[in-house]
């Protein structure tokens, strides 16, 4: 979607400054890793030893976008909306290449451009978006970025994370989480999924409720484990 120069400039402006904030602020923040075993093998790597989709649901997105961001090649599909357009800058700040699109807009255009840059070449890719889309409703699997798996070979490894003193967005539609600065997040990886491209139906029906249901309780159990409750 095509913006004027002054709403590209101002997007620009605020997601640099943007960017620079949340690394002065996520800096101090120190990292627990649950599974770390996962996280060295499949993402830990200046080159990918074969394509991931990291799955976590919107909550969680913006920390974990952060905690990515020296890794190898990374896609991520951000929105065509205006805010999408400042997150696009913010990205690139961090590393990473955007894949314009969700699941409300322009979603299966940017998940086959996002299958085709994957299947091209011989150069392995970090790619995700949170999979309970851009606008909900929370903490339920779409099935996007499974296609984008099953389709491309990736292995889909579920993550979470919590700590122990966060700020809650209680008006966002996800609940939002940030860490407050100088305190603790864990971020848990949940055993790689490899997804059949043969997959019947009903097989591949099952498997999203089985990743939901894993990603539900990868999210209770870090939560309860960090004293983390949620504003009602």
């Amino acid at each position: 979607m095509p913006y004027s120069f002054r709403q590209r400039t101002k997007a620009a402006i605020i997601g640099f400054l943007v960017a620079w904030f949340a690394r002065l602020w996520f800096a101090t923040v120190r990292i627990t890793i649950i599974n770390r075993q996962v996280y060295d093998r499949h993402f830990r790597q200046t080159g990918f030893p074969h394509h991931v989709v990291g799955a976590s649901w919107h909550r969680h997105s913006i920390f974990l976008f952060y905690f990515f961001r020296k890794l190898g090649d990374r896609l991520i599909m951000i929105s065509h909306s205006l805010d999408g357009e400042m997150t696009a800058v913010i990205a690139r700040q961090f590393g990473y290449t955007p894949v314009r699109g969700s699941s409300s807009r322009g979603g299966r255009q940017a998940l086959q451009q996002m299958i085709d840059v994957m299947n091209k070449g011989d150069k392995k890719y970090l790619c995700g978006t949170a999979v309970d889309g851009p606008q909900g409703p929370p903490r339920k699997l779409k099935k996007g970025m499974v296609a984008v798996a099953r389709q491309t070979g990736a292995l889909f490894v579920p993550m979470a994370c919590s700590g122990d003193r966060m700020i809650t967005f209680p008006k966002a539609w996800d609940r939002t989480v940030l860490p407050k600065p100088f305190s603790r997040m864990v971020i848990a990886f949940g055993e790689p999924v490899a997804i059949p491209e043969d997959i019947a139906d009903d097989e591949l029906k099952s498997l999203c409720q089985n990743l939901e249901d894993k990603l539900n309780q990868m999210t209770d159990r870090l939560d309860s484990m960090c004293g983390y409750k949620s504003c009602p």
